[in-house]
């Protein structure tokens, strides 16, 4: 680990390099791992009799790699899969001269260079690849290919976790059809439950469609995005955990849906807005955003919502730009705050919900003198505007982009970081419906 440490520079800079340093060592030991997986998976596939993994008591590679690596079986087929995403594919008209012929090329090129080059790690490679294996048949080859380029370039510096909900977006926006069927599934299959365990303790649980669960969770989430903007007001420190915070407002809404007459609940900048293409709309094609949810909703749903009163469409242009806010805009600072959200679709820097933010100045109101206008203006938690204000982040803003430099302590180079929906969200113009059911195109005119 000595060899590891930087020189110079303060402890946590040397701590931060060993992390990076390791991290790209386990990176270079996974794809050392996915290729003899892949290896080991031929080699039990071909031989006779279920060859390797067979001969050493197991069902399959994956049961192999995992038995011997220690991990999951979901881990060894990680692996697996990384491994065929390394590995060519030969010519489809192969030449007799083996001087002449072609250097084979992986099935998913952009994903095996990156895996490569150690920019992403196996995890978020594998999600990339589920999604254009399984999409395979249904999109035309030119929009997959363009996702997976366009995935592979979000998935650098993002963790696994939340680069699943980028690619639950993007996989959407492709194949509008089958996620049309997807979400009927979904609302069907809706549920709460509620019992006492045998401490006394009441345990509530439950699943629901993004359409159910969207005024839930907008209200939890603003009634903690205020007890943590509180906790940091009040002499004394809120030692409730997150978790702990939306019990308890959970708690508090349903005493106020009792009848309770207190008018202290933070809700009235609480809101709900499910947004959606102008062109989708008119077109009935297509899928809407809503607040709340990374999965995205169809235009039936986007239509049944905005009908709702307690609910705000918000429609938007071409290129992203707002177009129409719908029926509240009294308020000339709420209306500016709900147009930086359809930008920013939450933290503009880490994601967080939309509910946790406030609109700060990017210039600073006192000290830059800064305009309170939307080019001004950008949505941050707490935690990541203190992070930007103390440690020396720049941002750069535009009606539908939001860029964050980073200071050169973080990166000589100051190369400019997308924030808000442009890296959280799914790629722009990926979405077309599929319909298998639909008549196959005629095929193009030869002459």
């Amino acid at each position: 680990m000595r060899a590891l440490t930087a020189e110079g520079g303060s402890p946590g800079r040397e701590v931060l390099g060993q992390l990076e340093a390791v991290a790209l060592l386990a990176r270079e030991v996974d794809m050392v791992l996915a290729r003899l997986s892949r290896e080991a998976q031929r080699l039990s596939d071909e031989a006779p009799g279920g060859g390797l993994a067979r001969r050493h008591g197991h069902r399959g590679a994956a049961d192999l790699v995992a038995s011997t690596t220690g991990g999951t079986r979901a881990e060894a087929q990680r692996l697996l899969d990384a491994g065929r995403a390394l590995e060519g594919v030969e010519p489809a008209a192969p030449t007799s001269d083996p001087a002449l012929a072609p250097t084979p090329v992986p099935r998913h090129p952009h994903v095996a260079a990156a895996l490569d080059r150690l920019e992403i790690s196996v995890d978020c490679a594998t999600q990339i690849i589920d999604m254009l294996d399984a999409l395979e048949e249904r999109v035309e080859p030119d929009r997959l290919t363009r996702a997976e380029r366009e995935l592979v370039a979000r998935a650098r510096g993002m963790s696994a976790t939340r680069f699943a909900a980028v690619v639950r977006r993007t996989r959407a926006a492709l194949d509008i059809h089958a996620h049309e069927k997807s979400l009927a599934r979904m609302r069907a299959s809706r549920w709460v439950r509620m019992y006492e365990d045998r401490d006394g303790m009441v345990v509530l649980s439950g699943r629901l469609d993004p359409e159910t669960a969207a005024p839930v969770r907008a209200a939890l989430d603003g009634l903690v995005g205020d007890a943590m903007r509180r906790s940091k007001d009040a002499l004394g420190e809120d030692t409730r955990s997150t978790d702990q915070m939306r019990a308890d407002a959970l708690s508090a809404l349903s005493r106020h849906g009792l009848g309770c007459t207190a008018t202290d609940l933070p809700l009235s900048t609480v809101t709900v807005i499910v947004r959606i293409a102008e062109k989708d709309l008119h077109a009935g094609l297509g899928l809407g955003e809503v607040d709340g949810t990374s999965t995205p909703v169809d235009v039936a749903t986007v239509r049944r919502m905005a009908a709702d009163a307690h609910l705000i469409p918000a429609v938007l242009g071409s290129a992203g730009e707002l177009l129409d806010l719908g029926r509240r805009r009294r308020l000339f600072t709420r209306s500016q705050r709900l147009a930086l959200g359809e930008r920013d679709g939450g933290c503009a820097f880490c994601g967080a919900p939309q509910v946790w933010t406030d609109a700060h100045h990017i210039q600073w109101w006192g000290r830059d003198h800064g305009r309170t206008d939307l080019a001004n203006g950008v949505l941050l938690c707490g935690h990541c505007h203190t992070t930007v204000h103390t440690q020396g982040w720049d941002i750069h803003a535009t009606a539908t982009t939001i860029d964050f430099i980073p200071p050169a302590s973080v990166d000589p180079a100051r190369q400019p970081r997308p924030g808000g929906r442009r890296r959280f969200h799914a790629p722009h113009g990926l979405a077309s419906r599929h319909d298998p059911d639909a008549e196959p195109a005629p095929p193009p005119d030869a002459t």
